[in-house]
Parts: C-alpha cells; structure tokens; sequence
C-alpha cells in the first residue's frame, strides 16, 4: 500500500511541476533603455496590427491606446508603437502610475515570444532556464 500512495504522490507532484513551473527565470535590471516602450507590437486576436485603421479599432475598444503612437514597422508588416508617455532619456514621465502592464514588464507568456517580441538587446533583464535541460526530460 505505501509503494502505490508514494507513487501516487510522485505522480500528482510531477503533474503539478510540469503544469505550473515555470521553466524561465527573469534576471536583471532596467536600463532605461526605453526600447521596450518604442517597439510595442498591438495584437487583434493572434493578428498583430498592421494599419492605421486596425489601431483606429482599437482605440475605440479601449481608451489606453489613445497612450500610444505609431512608431515604424517590423520586417513581418506588424506596427511598431510608441508610449506617449517616453521621454527622450529612455524614462517613463508618469512611472510611479505606469499602466499594469508596464509594472509587469518583462513577465513574459509562450505566446510573446512564439509572436517574436522578446527582450531587446539593450534591455538589461536576461533570461535564465530555471533547471538544467536533463531536469527538463525527466
């Protein structure tokens, strides 16, 4: 009876490692670099705005995006935008009541890298598996 309870519990604690661990570490710290606030790419479902009139649609959904600006455009056709609120300095004006996902910035989702947003090269943070790769295939 204890071997079958003990695999049991090794059973449920793998299930729940392999479902709510989270396999990257962030390190780091801001460099104000303000990158990040310069190349935000909107999404539309999983479609990433791409024209004047698709962000237009959005400010009409939500008010927060009257917050930003078109910035240029990424090699895939996706618009870049820009935070009104950047100074030239690469530092937020209004960081003490920045938006929540800003405060949250760099948590990251499988989805913003697989839509190729990702750290930029002057960011400070860096990413970090959180196990060695052999912990991974177990």
């Amino acid at each position: 009876m204890g071997k079958i309870v003990k695999k049991l519990f090794d059973d449920i604690n793998f299930f729940i490692n392999k479902t709510f661990s989270n396999p990257i570490k962030i390190k780091g710290k801001c460099k104000t670099c303000g990158e990040c606030c310069r190349t935000i790419v909107f999404y539309i479902g999983k479609t990433p705005v791409s024209t004047i009139e698709q962000f237009e649609l959005l400010k009409k959904w939500d008010k927060k995006y009257y917050n930003f600006v078109p910035n240029g455009i990424a090699q895939d056709g996706a618009m870049y935008f820009k935070c009104k609120f950047l100074n030239n300095d690469g530092k937020c004006r209004v960081y003490p009541i920045r938006s929540l996902a800003c405060r949250m910035y760099p948590k990251y989702t499988a989805s913003f890298f697989s839509r190729g947003n990702g750290l930029k090269s002057c960011c400070g943070y860096y990413l970090e598996p959180n196990k060695k790769f052999e912990d991974f295939l177990q």
